[in-house]
């Protein structure tokens, strides 16, 4: 992922070793969707939308880093 931060999304060390993984990840999705707004003939990618709350929620927890432990995982 410091690759694609510091390469593609042109980034600094620091900017790069800060940012979580989902951040990145984002960063680049948002590049590429730019990439084949800008470009002429480029086709954009189509996303899959969520099949219900569940997952969308599941989702978001995944982007900002808020995934439940595994049940069974915990501290104790």
């Amino acid at each position: 992922m410091f690759a694609y931060a510091t390469g593609w999304l042109g980034w600094s060390r620091s900017e790069a070793l800060g940012a979580p993984f989902p951040d990145i990840q984002l960063a680049l999705d948002g590049k590429v969707d730019f990439l084949a707004a800008t470009t002429p003939g480029a086709r954009r990618r189509t996303r899959r939308k969520p099949k219900d709350v569940a997952e969308l929620k599941d989702r978001a927890r995944a982007v900002f880093g808020l995934k439940r432990p595994e049940q069974g995982m915990g501290a104790g």
